[in-house]
């Protein structure tokens, strides 16, 4: 009997506590409302001096045009220098035997011919 009390005194004890979770504050939210409380924006004549006014680019100034004199002189002394030849290399890709050389009739004879497929074993 007194194991019985015991256990229904117990009982109770057991069902006093709360389930539910506790509630807990966010730190960072805290801390992020604080600091946002004690922001202070500088005042906006600070930044008066930070820009530039605009003003519109001048307007470009129109290329001149040479008269026929001019181009006729220029075309002459054109005509009239000589042309500067790069060193001659040859290189292995260029040089080709005239031996072997094949013409056009005779390459498109080789086109039109049948291939040859070797069987596989």
């Amino acid at each position: 009997m007194f194991a019985r009390r015991a256990l229904q005194a117990a009982r109770p004890l057991a069902r006093a506590f709360s389930s539910a979770p506790v509630a807990r504050k966010d730190f960072v939210q805290e801390l992020y409302l604080k600091e946002l409380r004690a922001y202070k924006p500088k005042p906006a004549a600070a930044t008066a001096g930070a820009t530039k006014s605009y003003s519109t680019p001048s307007a470009p100034k129109t290329p001149e045009v040479p008269d026929a004199a001019a181009l006729a002189k220029e075309l002459e002394a054109y005509d009239a220098s000589v042309p500067v030849a790069d060193s001659p290399s040859t290189s292995t890709a260029e040089v080709v035997d005239e031996s072997e050389a094949v013409g056009a009739d005779d390459y498109l004879k080789l086109c039109e011919e049948p291939v040859k497929v070797e069987a596989k074993h």
